[in-house]
């Protein structure tokens, strides 16, 4: 078996393989994996943030039109603060909302349950600290 691992590199377009480029009103790129990046799309849209169907869908891709507007990004920095507020520093948010404890683990990506997956693919709360100040710096912000 041969696994391939790409690990943030440009492609010709110039947009990252593995990660997704955040470009702000004002201020610069924040560029987020796409790991930590579809979990917190999903918790935008259940705090009521980002509108669920199209514009989250485009959201959760590169190049397809994605954006908060400046309001949208004050509402999410102010709704991942006060998530973050409750979590420890090792902890997750996962996809459907919840907090966890995720410890680390050098079993293979391939010898993963499907549970273990889903803890994984889970916003880091450094990664949510990090969005939060972007977000209220940002003045809104395009997915691209």
């Amino acid at each position: 078996m041969l696994l391939l691992l790409v690990v943030s590199t440009p492609a010709e377009s110039g947009l990252s393989v593995m990660a997704v480029i955040l470009v702000p009103a004002s201020g610069d790129d924040l560029t987020i994996n796409w790991w930590n990046w579809r979990p917190t799309v999903a918790l935008l849209v259940r705090a009521g943030v980002l509108p669920p169907g199209e514009r989250a869908d485009r959201c959760e891709s590169n190049g397809c039109g994605g954006y908060l507007s400046a309001t949208e990004a004050i509402q999410a920095a102010d709704h991942i603060e006060s998530l973050v507020a409750r979590m420890a520093t090792n902890e997750r948010l996962l996809s459907r909302g919840e907090i966890v404890a995720v410890p680390e683990s050098d079993k293979p990506v391939s010898e993963w349950t499907e549970e273990e997956a889903y803890q994984r693919y889970a916003a880091r709360r450094e990664l949510l600290v990090q969005f939060a100040g972007f977000c209220r710096r940002s003045g809104g912000f395009q997915v691209v």
